[in-house]
């Protein structure tokens, strides 16, 4: 989501981000009574509950709502938000996050039934809340319903609640689940919002980030918006942010039809993008174009229209996480307001040249820095002499001397990345999983795409600045797929780690007409 429009429109904070944020929770559409119900079931009822939405529909959001209104003097929760791993890893988070101790020899099960008997003895509820339980292996559900029998001759001793989209309910009809499915006492359905309730839930957003005046989407482009979305959160959220950004890049007050217009659009070129990689077109041109005619300003144009023209379709799907934000020690570094200024991206997009915010979302395309060991640990394409060259020498190329002040595990996997990925015959896809504001940052995901196992690469970016000039960031990769399919099954592979951080799926063709420090943006 982008920033660049919160002081032409007096916002204090972007109305339509992607990552959950309680603040912005809206009621309407039943939400607020379908959260007071599972509020009521958790701690009054017994048997797994389970909540069904299609993709967007703000299941994460009211997972997320209803962690923050347990009340934490009576409930001990478990979150889970990627269900894909095995039974085992259940019951091992479990016990990490409840901070057992686990005697030698001692089965899983039977310490968490001691626990749970301990909690209940306290007169404590034990809550286990799943977020995508429709990745959840059979197994996984299969000791899911394990679980649920640990009970007293009153009471079960462990609430299960699941939030899935539609397949969860394909999945639980499975015959082998028949066991699970009856233990189901309560279900719950988010639908769409009705044009009515999408319309005020545009008004609600943009009230609690700081709108104070009258309609900033003129009723037309409102109801034109509306209908494109269909409904779904997360469409609305992409359609509004880049309609916000078209009309602040004309230098207009108010959102107008031919801002969602181009918004609209968008989310064709972004689709069409994906499918067939290729030199970015549509409104990012267009931006540029406008900021630097209605504005004057061509480092603000720049950076609108790279923003505008990465954010993908709202029918990608995003991979299952629902951290607000990531652990600041596994992060790269704060980014400084200059750099801040030029970020943009949406979920599943492929940003150019706009760097996303460490909680941006996700769908398919990750922002992180390869690992300092990681480059050594894989699979290497030999470096050109001209790049491999010693720094200090005369004959040192200008790339060779641009990084020679980088420490050398990550000067090695810049310059490994830098000969591959500007290498015209080179085309694959690979998994960017995250930005970095300095070098040390860029280790800590290059580290991170060592641990999984992936082919680590990792380059420097320039984004322009709205202060003016331009501010450089270190992008981080992992993997090399030989079509965008291979590359987001990878996707939902990735471990939790990896996934905090919203992963996105990148091609080479993209990479290469992003701005580099050496072909800063015009």
């Amino acid at each position: 989501m982008s920033s660049l429009y919160l002081d032409h429109f007096r916002l204090s904070e972007a109305p339509f981000g992607i990552t959950p944020n309680g603040k912005f929770f809206f009621e309407g559409q039943a939400r607020g009574a379908i959260l007071e119900a599972l509020h009521h079931a958790v701690l009054d009822d017994d048997g797994i509950i389970t909540v069904v939405g299609e993709v967007g529909s703000g299941k994460t959001m009211l997972c997320r709502m209803l962690a923050d209104r347990l009340p934490r003097d009576q409930v001990d929760l478990v979150y889970l938000a990627n269900p894909s791993f095995g039974p085992r890893e259940i019951l091992h988070s479990m016990v990490a996050d409840w901070g057992l101790k686990v005697p030698a020899g001692q089965p899983l099960v039977l310490s968490i039934q001691a626990a749970l008997l301990e909690r209940h003895a306290q007169g404590r509820r034990a809550v286990v809340l799943i977020d995508e339980a429709q990745a959840m292996p059979p197994e996984s559900l299969e000791e899911v319903k394990l679980l649920s029998n640990l009970e007293t001759a009153q009471r079960k001793l462990l609430q299960i609640v699941l939030f899935g989209q539609p397949e969860l309910d394909e999945l639980l009809a499975q015959p082998r689940l028949r066991q699970v499915r009856d233990r189901v006492v309560h279900r719950f359905e988010l639908q769409p919002l009705n044009p009515s309730e999408a319309a005020a839930y545009i008004d609600h957003r943009l009230r609690r980030a700081g709108w104070q005046g009258g309609a900033l989407f003129e009723p037309r482009a409102l109801h034109q918006l509306v209908e494109a979305s269909g409904g779904r959160i997360r469409a609305i959220h992409l359609l509004a942010d880049k309609a916000l950004l078209a009309a602040f890049a004309q230098g207009e007050r108010q959102v107008g039809r031919s801002h969602v217009q181009m918004a609209m659009a968008e989310f064709q070129a972004g689709s069409l993008a994906a499918r067939r990689p290729g030199p970015p077109t549509g409104l990012r041109h267009r931006a540029l174009a406008w900021g630097a005619w209605g504005l004057g300003v061509l480092g603000v144009g720049v950076a609108v229209g790279y923003g505008l023209g990465q954010q993908r379709s709202p029918g990608t799907p995003a991979p299952p996480a629902v951290q607000e934000v990531a652990p600041a020690k596994d992060t790269a570094a704060p980014l400084t307001p200059s750099a801040t200024a030029a970020l943009s991206g949406g979920p599943g997009a492929e940003p150019a040249a706009s760097a996303p915010v460490a909680a941006s979302a996700p769908s398919p395309e990750p922002e992180d820095n390869a690992v300092a060991g990681a480059v050594a640990a894989t699979p290497r394409e030999a470096v050109p002499s001209s790049l491999a060259a010693s720094e200090s020498g005369p004959a040192a190329s200008p790339q060779a001397t641009r990084y020679a002040h980088l420490p050398v595990l990550l000067r090695d996997a810049v310059l490994q990345t830098r000969a591959v990925f500007d290498d015209p015959a080179q085309e694959f896809w690979v998994l960017q999983i995250g930005i970095a504001g300095d070098s040390a940052g860029a280790l800590r995901l290059l580290a991170r795409a060592r641990d999984a196992g992936g082919e680590p690469w990792a380059h420097d970016r320039m984004y322009a600045s709205q202060q003016g000039g331009n501010a450089v960031l270190w992008a981080v990769y992992m993997g090399r797929y030989a079509s965008r399919e291979q590359a987001l099954q990878a996707l939902q592979n990735l471990p939790p780690a990896i996934k905090v951080y919203r992963p996105l799926v990148r091609t080479l063709s993209r990479l290469r007409v992003e701005a580099y420090p050496e072909r800063a943006p015009t």
